[in-house]
C-alpha cells in the first residue's frame, strides 16, 4: 500500500479538528473558521499534486 503524504494527512486532521471544533464544541466565526478550512482544503489540494507528480 502506497504511503500517503504528510501534507494530507495534516489537511484532513486540520478539517476533522475544525469541524469537530464548530459543530461539537463552540460555534466558530465565520472569519475563524473560512480562512482555516481554506489552508486545511489547500493541503490536501497540495499532497495530491506532490503524489502525482512523483508517478
Amino acid at each position: 500500500m502506497k504511503e500517503r503524504s504528510w501534507f494530507i494527512s495534516l489537511g484532513i486532521i486540520i478539517y476533522i479538528i475544525l469541524t469537530g471544533i464548530d459543530r461539537f464544541v463552540y460555534k466558530l466565526p465565520n472569519y475563524v473558521y473560512i480562512p482555516i478550512a481554506i489552508i486545511g482544503v489547500a493541503l490536501i489540494i497540495i499532497g495530491f499534486i506532490k503524489d502525482k507528480s512523483k508517478l
